[in-house]
């Protein structure tokens, strides 16, 4: 039996245990997790076999951002009272800020699994196998989650999510409607709803969708961390700083309590130095940023440069996947590692300066960038538009995506390439024989190829090109085929413009190759606004086929401009609706016309700058050690600009419209 002394210490050791706990409690209910932190270390070290001690532990470094230590603890936890419900949860959560997608899944079904009903692990859960591209195992989650607690507003929202996933649009629509429902000023469900409905073609209430996301833009406090799902309202005739305000307040939402690295000082650095060129993306893989930028990686100086390539999406073990990872002096798999550790790891392989690749889309990793591993930081090609982020010092652009009039539009400073900003190569497949009704389409008559992303299709646009096919028989317009959602809508559109929905016709998914040999059918390839397009005119471009667009304030709506006139075709892009119609009217009576430009395409295609991947992969890197270079001299980043140049080739490699009516 235990002495009376040891009784006596025990009783004292708990009780210290328990003042710390309280403590502990104390400063967490405060916000001052830090000092939290240490209250908890003192309780575990004085009553080690108390699990409640440890979950309290884990729980206050999970909000310092400790996610690994407190997973150990959560663990120890969870040795001791096995099964318990606040240890699953906080190993899910620790596992999931670690990215570790699958076991925190597994962890946040433990708890269901073991009778522990909990909606807001269920919400983690469903996010979770949301990140693993699993929508159908996350909708019975959701709605077991929602049979238990209906209004839980981020319940709809994710099994919105999940739906779109499913391919289930219109259903998504429902839900976001029933978010607002339940929280009618939440700018992020209003943002998801319009993205959600232009997805099928819905532009019901579009007029009032969009006053009432201005509105909500208008009235947001400065400096308010508030996600807007940003990527959705690129594509919305939004001005460029109501962009810029949706993008700042997701930016500062990502930043809220993110610990700062220190600084790294230059002075001491010789601007001779090989530069340490870092990129973070999700997308090295079978897309179109590694479709595009894999040529320029392959080409940047080594002597120069040396280049880590930080992935954070998954291994779809294609052969452009392998041959992006070869590129590299150093491939890093960022997956597993949490936004610090990710960081850490940036910091230690001594990078100056870190490109993101992604801006506000999915699987994007800005977090790693809020806290500032690297001395200069940049974003690049994978968002047209501003972060919104202070952490971001340059946006790489062109004189006429991102002249330096328009600094106002943007957070970062501007970083201009002289010529198009998009890098390209010259690896795309070349058409091969095809013919028309192998890809579905008449054999006669004017086409009219429109295969952006139908969120990016609204009204102004589509009314054009139904008053062209009015007045010209025969002729057809060419969308992408994505779900019968979206079919039956944009029928019902050109039938309310008086046009036979069969005249719409519907381009199924084909192999990569395949695509470049039906992009050559089309007679003129018919851009969007204000979201150009952009990889999708490149590709066009590189078939042979034209490119008709029109340009806007916003860098999502200059980017196909820059395009056509880096490829020698300025003279397809426009300023006014007006004229965009004229030139397209022209084109579809008298079809002969665009004969000059296919054949500028079919003869300059390895002549022209778009395709210059090896003269880009110069001047981009040019423009990073500028951005370096400021750095080591002790400079704050500024515009890095360049004279805009009215021509970008020679005036024979140009063909002119002046011919056009």
């Amino acid at each position: 039996m235990p002495s009376a002394d040891g009784a006596q210490a025990e009783v004292f050791e708990l009780q210290a245990a328990h003042r710390f706990w309280q403590i502990g409690c104390e400063h967490g209910q405060a916000g001052r997790w830090a000092q939290a932190v240490l209250a908890f270390e003192q309780a575990t070290l004085a009553a080690s076999q108390d699990a409640v001690y440890w979950f309290n532990l884990a729980n206050a470094q999970r909000h310092v951002h400790l996610y690994e230590a407190a997973l150990a603890n959560a663990e120890r936890g969870l040795a001791l009272t096995p099964g318990a419900s606040l240890g699953l949860h906080l190993r899910g959560e620790c596992l999931a800020a670690l990215h570790r997608y699958g076991e925190a899944a597994q962890a946040l079904a433990a708890m269901e699994e073991g009778g522990h009903v909990d909606t807001s692990a269920m919400l983690r859960h469903a996010s979770m196998l949301g990140a693993l591209q699993r929508p159908h195992e996350a909708v019975p989650v959701l709605l077991r989650a929602l049979a238990i607690t209906p209004h839980l507003v981020r319940g709809h929202a994710l099994l919105a999510d999940a739906l779109r996933d499913l391919g289930l649009k219109r259903e998504a629509v429902e839900c976001m409607k029933t978010v607002l429902a339940l929280e009618p000023g939440n700018l992020e469900a209003m943002s998801h709803l319009s993205f959600e409905k232009r997805h099928v073609g819905d532009w019901s209430d579009m007029d009032q969708d969009l006053r009432q996301i201005q509105s909500a833009l208008l009235t947001r406090a400065p400096r308010q961390p508030r996600v807007a799902a940003a990527f959705g309202l690129l594509s919305l005739p939004l001005s460029p700083r109501q962009q810029l305000e949706a993008a700042r307040g997701e930016a500062l939402a990502i930043a809220q309590d993110v610990p700062l690295m220190p600084p790294r000082q230059g002075l001491s650095e010789s601007l001779d130095d090989r530069i340490r060129l870092g990129f973070v993306s999700f997308d090295f893989r079978e897309h179109p940023v590694s479709q595009l930028l894999v040529q320029t990686l392959e080409a940047i100086d080594r002597d120069r440069f040396e280049l880590f390539l930080y992935s954070c999406g998954p291994d779809d073990q294609s052969a452009l996947r392998q041959r992006v990872q070869a590129a590299a002096d150093h491939f890093v798999d960022l997956r597993g590692q949490s936004d610090q550790q990710a960081a850490e790891r940036v910091r230690a392989d001594g990078v100056h300066l870190l490109v993101d690749l992604a801006g506000h889309t999915r699987g994007h990793r800005l977090g790693v960038f809020a806290r500032r591993p690297a001395p200069v930081q940049a974003t690049y090609l994978g968002y047209p538009g501003s972060t919104g982020a202070e952490f971001i010092d340059y946006i790489v652009g062109d004189p006429f995506v991102t002249p330096v009039a328009h600094a106002a539009h943007f957070s970062e400073k501007i970083a201009q390439l002289p010529q198009c900003l998009q890098p390209n190569g010259r690896w795309r497949p070349l058409p091969a024989a095809m013919t028309r009704a192998e890809a579905g389409l008449p054999e006669e008559g004017f086409v009219m190829c429109a295969f952006n992303h139908t969120y990016k299709i609204l009204p102004a646009a589509f009314d054009i090109w139904c008053q062209v096919l009015r007045e010209t028989p025969g002729a057809v317009l060419w969308l992408k085929q994505t779900n019968d959602q979206l079919h039956e809508n944009m029928r019902r559109h050109a039938r309310l413009r008086g046009i036979d929905p069969q005249r719409l016709v519907f381009a199924p998914v084909v192999s990569y190759a395949a695509h470049f040999s039906r992009l050559a059918l089309a007679d003129v390839f018919v851009d969007t606004w204000p979201y150009n397009a952009h990889t999708t005119a490149s590709d066009a471009l590189w078939a042979g086929l034209p490119v008709l667009t029109l340009s806007g304030p916003s860098y999502a709506s200059r980017v196909a401009t820059s395009i056509v006139r880096a490829a020698g075709l300025g003279d397809l892009a426009f300023d006014t609706e007006a004229d965009y119609l004229l030139a397209l009217r022209a084109m579809a009576q008298e079809p002969e016309l665009l004969a000059p430009y296919r054949q500028h395409l079919q003869t300059q295609r390895l002549v022209v700058p778009l395709f210059d991947c090896a003269q880009h992969a110069r001047e981009l890197q040019s423009l990073f050690a500028s951005m370096v270079h400021r750095w080591r001299r002790g400079q704050a980043p500024d515009h890095l600009r360049v004279a805009e140049q009215s021509k970008t080739l020679t005036p024979e490699h140009r063909p002119s419209m002046e011919q056009m009516p």
